[in-house]
């Protein structure tokens, strides 16, 4: 089974789509009126918070962790941001907090009130976005008489798998067995973003439980790093796309998929009952 964020209604889709929309109520809610956030050059979080900002007439300001060069060369998502109105600020990755805290007060210092949005998505609204999506997930088995085992995703800061796990709680799926694939982290560090932020989203919601023995987050088919990938696992998604017309990307999803392939094999799961959650990604292969 898979489920179709890529389908997600809002421009370019995906999770952090899904996770803007949630974004966009509480900035509403709140009285904000400017955004700052960051990311990388094709950035599928930067791209859905400036065309949220756009939507609603924001200021948006997007810490942009590249190279000019390469951002006004590539389309996908970095054309969508262009595009969007956003200020562009190319800056270098270890200078993020400096250039978010500098764009912060500057906004406040014309007169406006800025929302601080973490990179990813990692703030509350981005994990109630998929705890709320977990709701909608179970209604849905219910009325087919499915239930998973496993559900796999591409995991990159932590808040899409900290809100599914939470969720699943919540709807009593807690045995449900969640594997985040990483697409940049090593496990250690991968791993303790995930039980943090799961462990607050429960204290969030008034709940006991506590995530240190439920985070599995596989780190074991990075590829190199964050936009890396091997040749052959290029090939696949390409004959993958050829025969079921799902959409993969190298950096996102596409590395989960045939990361969790080989998850299966190597720990017999064939007689499981597997869901994918397609995060997204085709914004990374139009660039």
């Amino acid at each position: 089974m898979v489920v179709r964020d890529d389908l997600f209604p809002f421009v370019g889709g995906g999770s952090k789509a899904r996770k803007a929309v949630y974004y966009e109520r509480y900035i509403q809610t709140n009285g904000y009126n400017a955004v700052v956030t960051c990311g990388g050059i094709q950035s599928n979080h930067n791209r859905a918070i400036a065309l949220m900002a756009a939507r609603n007439g924001w200021k948006c300001h997007l810490c942009i962790q590249g190279t000019e060069d390469r951002f006004y060369r590539e389309r996908g998502n970095a054309l969508l941001d262009r595009l969007s109105g956003a200020v562009c600020e190319l800056i270098m990755p270890e200078d993020t907090a400096l250039a978010m805290d500098r764009a912060m007060d500057k906004f406040k210092e014309h007169g406006f009130n800025p929302f601080y949005v973490h990179g990813g998505g990692h703030d509350l609204p981005g994990g109630i976005a998929f705890v709320d999506a977990i709701h909608l997930l179970k209604s849905h088995c219910d009325q087919i008489g499915y239930k998973p085992d496993y559900i796999f995703h591409a995991s990159g800061t932590g808040s899409t798998q900290a809100g599914l796990l939470v969720g699943l709680d919540q709807v009593g799926w807690g045995d449900v067995t969640v594997v985040g694939i990483s697409v940049a982290r090593q496990k250690e560090r991968g791993r303790k973003v995930v039980i943090d932020f799961a462990d607050m989203l429960s204290g969030y919601y008034r709940m006991t439980e506590k995530y240190d023995k439920k985070v599995l987050f596989c780190a074991d088919y990075l590829h190199g790093g964050y936009e890396q990938f091997q040749p052959e696992m290029a090939s696949f998604l390409v004959e993958v796309m050829h025969n079921t017309g799902l959409i993969f990307d190298t950096t996102y999803s596409g590395k989960a998929f045939y990361g969790m392939l080989d998850f299966i094999k190597v720990n017999n799961l064939q007689n499981c009952n597997i869901l994918f959650w397609h995060t997204g990604g085709i914004m990374n292969i139009m660039k």
